[in-house]
């Protein structure tokens, strides 16, 4: 059976305009909560107010009232503020008024016939003054330029066109201006150099010496907020500023540290954008570092997509800033060791090496950086190493005497280097009350919380400070020949970081009985002791807020 449908008689122009309307009823029914909730409750004073109850309550109560073919539920700011302003404010006058609002149903619109003309006029030109009121006075100066126009196009978009046309011109208008207002907003929260933010590895003075000027070439950057088109051109366009001829040529850079430990998102042109910084500056064989952030988090993944984590990028990623400069001054540390190497070979066969070598291991770590000694960057760096080991060479020196005494009288001296300016023979009679120990690597050295039994002087080896803090988390790497856990001993407190062995470790150990004991025959070397720990716990305090 063939059966022909004619629908020629359809009305497609009314069809056509029923869509939109029931689109626009549809979307003004979900919009008009969270905007006339948030608005009452301001005009009536409401702390108390929940959206997200009010969204389900809308929610429910429109498809029970779709159900019975019903109209819509809907909350009219205005009628709203003039019920509660005539004092119905209970729970009861909303069950009169739902009651009354029925019974009007029930008896249909013949009553409204009986309601005179210029009552109604009257009530919606007070109304209507009321709106405009509240959103072109009230508002003079209390909205910035840009909002306050966005307040008045709505007003004329609703007033002379469309109502829902209104609202959708309000939703771009305001995406507009949120796009500018966070445009002026830089992205860039702080720039530090390495000059004055360093790791926290406790590292020898001579070391920490060259670091301190060598760190003029590393950059750090910490973004914030979220980076979309608008902001990440601000960052780019100050990546760039950075590796301009001139600027360069008067601060050249090795090290780029990006730090997104407060970046809580990102958009692909803003991903993109990092992608063309990190060849940018590759052309200038500067490191680009990241540091804060999480691979598996929205962010991570957002710069993975596009390619930025990819072995041919060779941008290294870090937890933590401290990780991100820790690499970074070990690659500092190559050139200034290659540099002292250099300095040990004689020009010439019978002139003797005036300078000895002070083997100080560092961590292992993989740089990525040009090692181009003819290059700006690499003469600064061969010059500060010179500098710098020229001014600790009577130090070093010494290093030949101090390698012929027996521990720990070595690790003593050169421990308290530059903290003390007694030499060998006054604190000889301090290495009787120090006794030698093994930590294999993994191996706990004590919890936090635990009371002080020892102080140590690390041999060889590396330690690892954890620091938990309702601030943050925090670690520190200690390496051979500098000491540990001095202020909780001699301050007789407990613990403030777990402490554990990175790797197979050999400590001399101070510990409480032989400090009592140190006290009541040596009390000249306990005051020095005191003295030096203090000394350290400032160059500890002062290498924790850098």
């Amino acid at each position: 059976m063939l059966i022909i449908l004619d629908i020629s008689a359809v009305n497609w122009t009314a069809f056509g305009e029923t869509i939109p309307a029931m689109f626009a009823l549809t979307f003004f029914g979900v919009l008009h909560v969270p905007i006339n909730v948030p608005a009452l409750g301001i005009s009536t004073g409401e702390d108390n107010v929940n959206v997200d109850r009010e969204l389900v309550a809308h929610g429910v109560t429109n498809a029970l009232s779709g159900f019975a073919g019903s109209i819509q539920n809907y909350l009219v700011y205005t009628n709203s503020l003039l019920f509660i302003a005539s004092g119905g404010e209970s729970r009861l006058a909303g069950l009169m008024l739902a009651g009354a609002t029925a019974g009007i149903m029930v008896i249909g619109p013949v009553i409204i016939g009986y309601i005179p003309v210029m009552v109604v006029g009257a009530l919606i030109f007070l109304l209507g003054i009321e709106l405009l009121q509240e959103a072109l006075v009230d508002t003079w100066g209390k909205l910035t330029r840009l909002e306050y126009l966005t307040v008045v196009i709505i007003v004329l978009t609703m007033g002379t066109w469309d109502f829902v046309a209104g609202i959708f011109i309000g939703i771009l208008l305001a995406c507009v201006n949120f796009v500018v207002q966070t445009s002026r907003k830089s992205a860039i929260r702080a720039t530090f150099s390495g000059e004055t933010a360093g790791s926290t590895v406790r590292r020898p003075p001579i070391q920490q010496q060259f670091l301190h000027e060598a760190g003029q070439q590393t950059l750090i950057i910490k973004l914030g907020g979220y980076l979309f088109f608008g902001t990440i051109v601000n960052v780019e366009s100050t990546m760039r500023g950075l590796i301009e001829e001139e600027a360069f040529d008067r601060r050249p850079i090795r090290f780029l540290i990006l730090d997104f430990s407060r970046v809580y998102g990102l958009d692909f042109s803003a991903a993109e954008a990092f992608t063309r910084i990190n060849r940018i500056l590759k052309k200038r064989n500067v490191q680009t570092a990241i540091s804060g952030l999480n691979i598996e988090g929205d962010v991570g993944k957002s710069l993975q997509n596009v390619g930025l984590f990819e072995p041919e990028s060779g941008v290294p990623i870090f937890e933590d800033l401290n990780s991100a400069l820790e690499f970074c001054e070990n690659d500092y540390l190559k050139v200034f060791y290659s540099r002292q190497e250099a300095l040990l070979t004689p020009t010439e066969p019978s002139t003797p090496a005036t300078i000895v070598q002070v083997p100080v291991p560092v961590p292992e770590s993989q740089p990525i950086s040009d090692t181009i000694v003819s290059s700006p960057r690499g003469q600064y760096l061969q010059r500060v190493a010179t500098t710098t080991i020229r001014e600790h060479e009577t130090a070093i020196m010494a290093s030949p005497a101090w390698s012929a005494m027996r521990q720990p009288l070595p690790l003593l001296l050169q421990t308290f280097q530059g903290l003390s300016t007694q030499n060998e023979d006054f604190w000889f009679p301090a290495c009787a009350y120090f006794t030698r120990e093994s930590y294999p690597a993994g191996e706990v050295l004590y919890y936090e919380g635990d009371a002080p039994r020892a102080f140590y002087l690390l041999e060889s080896g590396m330690l690892r400070a954890g620091y938990d803090l309702p601030q943050g988390r925090y670690f520190e790497l200690i390496v051979a020949g500098r000491p540990c856990g001095e202020l909780p001993f001699f301050s007789d407190t407990r613990r403030t970081a777990t402490v554990k062995a990175e790797r197979d470790c050999v400590a001399w150990c101070l510990t409480g009985g032989q400090w009592k004991v140190l006290q009541e025959k040596e009390p000249r070397i306990a005051r020095e002791l005191l003295t030096v720990s203090l000394k350290l716990t400032t160059e500890r305090m002062d290498s924790i807020t850098s």
